[in-house]
């Protein structure tokens, strides 16, 4: 692992969640956020609204992503090659 690695990660994606706020989330990019979820997920994120999903990490990557703003290109246009090829080789948190 190269030395700081982690907080340059964790830091750099923070500055990427943060991209967010500048973005207005529509009923209709709620909706099509919805639609990717799994049913258990859907009915609670539903039951809490909008203006809640504003707070959940998932829902403020689908909006910039939405825009055309990729996470893997966020980080790749801030952080070293080596602290890339380390966050890269990390498992999802789905494995």
């Amino acid at each position: 692992m190269p030395q700081g690695a982690l907080g340059d990660i964790a830091f750099t994606t923070y500055l990427y969640y943060r991209e967010a706020r500048k973005v207005e989330a529509t009923p209709a990019d709620f909706a099509a956020w919805l639609a990717t979820l799994p049913a258990s997920r859907r009915a609670h994120a539903e039951s809490r609204g909008l203006a809640s999903a504003r707070a959940i990490p998932d829902f403020k990557r689908f909006l910039l992503e939405k825009r055309g703003h990729s996470l893997v290109d966020f980080l790749a246009a801030r952080l070293s090659p080596s602290v890339l090829e380390f966050w890269q080789a990390l498992p999802d948190e789905d494995e």
